[in-house]
């Protein structure tokens, strides 16, 4: 059974996630499908892209699949990581991708969300960044896209607290574009991805490159890139990453002695 399901409707194609057993956890099997699912609406020519779950979902993503995290003292977020191709593959894409959030949010498919240009949430739906409460050293790439795509502090505050947001507190400081009902919820996403493609292509995917570009240009010492190589190189190495993982598979709340 597919993890994700693609459908094209005129010029606006649809990518729902649909691995329900797992809450859409982000393992490499889902984000193959994802990565399939964008080329293959690309290939028949799609505007506008909508990443959705299934209608009525209680958990639009739990984030990052926590049974794939290495635990052999490997780096567990590198380049070639599932949800970094997979973050990387919608800003590399050229028709807009819209984010069409009902349910909860967690970890990093909070950052798959920020990774698209658009973000439509029921009134319902919460985020939560958790690598805090994971004891994971999420890297550079990610925690720059969250800066991105927010206020600061507020970013600070959704990081550190590793806390559910509500949707509209989250509309408030710019991480989401729309909150509705959740019975307008598609209703609003269709009319943007229209607006959308009334428009012309080619000059979207252009703007949409160059605000990537321009985004991006944020320069790094690279002595300061080794300092924080080096923090997280600690951090997968400690006793305390080993229990984060621990305590998420056994179902329990972690107990970080900062080991």
């Amino acid at each position: 059974m597919p993890l994700v399901q693609s459908t094209m409707e005129g010029p606006v194609g649809t990518i729902t996630l649909a691995y329900l057993e797992k809450h859409n956890a982000l393992g490499k099997a889902l984000i193959e499908e994802l990565l399939g699912g964008i080329a293959s609406l690309l290939a028949q020519e799609a505007r506008v892209i909508i990443l959705r779950a299934p209608r009525g979902a209680k958990v639009w993503s739990a984030g990052h699949d926590v049974r794939e995290l290495p635990t052999d003292g490997r780096d567990p977020l590198t380049y070639d990581d599932p949800l970094r191709r997979a973050v990387r593959g919608i800003k590399e894409t050229p028709a807009p991708v819209i984010a069409m959030v009902e349910g909860s949010v967690w970890g990093g498919a909070c950052e798959l969300v920020m990774s698209c240009d658009l973000v439509v949430a029921s009134e319902q739906s919460t985020f939560a960044l958790t690598p805090a409460k994971l004891g994971v050293p999420y890297d550079v790439a990610g925690v720059l896209n969250f800066m991105r795509s927010a206020n600061l502090a507020f970013i600070k505050e959704m990081l550190f607290t590793a806390e559910p947001i509500a949707a509209k507190r989250a509309c408030a400081f710019g991480l989401v574009n729309h909150v509705v009902p959740v019975e307008e919820l598609e209703a609003t996403t269709n009319r943007l991805a229209g607006a959308m493609t009334r428009n012309s292509p080619h000059v979207i995917a252009l703007l949409k490159e160059e605000l990537h570009v321009l985004a991006a240009a944020t320069p790094l010492d690279p002595e300061a890139f080794e300092r924080i190589q080096s923090l997280r190189r600690r951090i997968y190495d400690s006793a305390d990453y080993q229990e984060g993982i621990r305590a998420f598979l056994e179902r329990r709340a972690p107990r970080f002695e900062g080991r």
